[in-house]
């Protein structure tokens, strides 16, 4: 919304020119100043805003899972263990899911993507899905981000935390 408010708000103003209006703001670390077609091109690009949210939310979860788990995140392995040993505590498994590990491994490979900077399937994240039994996308793709996939995305991972008991006080 902010986004959207932001580039409705300077293409609504009755600018002579907008290739000569530059933008300045004073932050805490100093003051950026930025040509006004940048920052609206920098609204517009709807994916990196998307890739932001999907990063956050899948090292909230692994970081959470860690914790419920007594480790820290980096003491396992990709979602396909963690997430396996964070639904034994409950006594689940990933068939308790509605996508299943599948639908797991397929956040995690989009996570990847983006995280890593290539927005494209490599041999790795081919295998981790070929694994599971996901065909497409297939190695080379890319892998574009819209509000809905990331919705969904954000969806598994809450099932997850959910069906892992992050959240709940541990039972003795």
């Amino acid at each position: 919304l902010a986004f959207a408010r932001e580039h409705n708000l300077w293409t609504s103003l009755e600018l002579r020119s907008a290739e000569a209006v530059k933008l300045s703001a004073a932050a805490d670390h100093g003051t950026y100043k930025v040509s006004l077609k940048d920052h609206l091109d920098a609204v517009r690009d709807e994916e990196t805003l998307l890739a932001s949210v999907l990063i956050h939310s899948y090292a909230l979860a692994e970081n959470a899972a860690a914790e419920r788990l007594g480790g820290d995140a980096r003491d396992f392995g990709g979602i396909e263990d963690w997430g396996t040993r964070l639904l034994a505590t409950t006594g689940s498994t990933w068939d308790s899911l509605e996508e299943g590990l599948a639908g797991a491994v397929e956040v995690a490979v989009f996570r990847n993507a983006y995280a890593h900077g290539s927005r494209r399937i490599d041999a790795s994240a081919a295998n981790r899905l070929q694994d599971v039994g996901i065909k497409t996308p297939a190695r080379g793709d890319l892998v574009p981000l819209d509000y809905p996939t990331v919705k969904r995305f954000r969806g598994r991972l809450r099932e997850l935390m959910n069906l892992g008991g992050v959240g709940q006080e541990a039972v003795s």
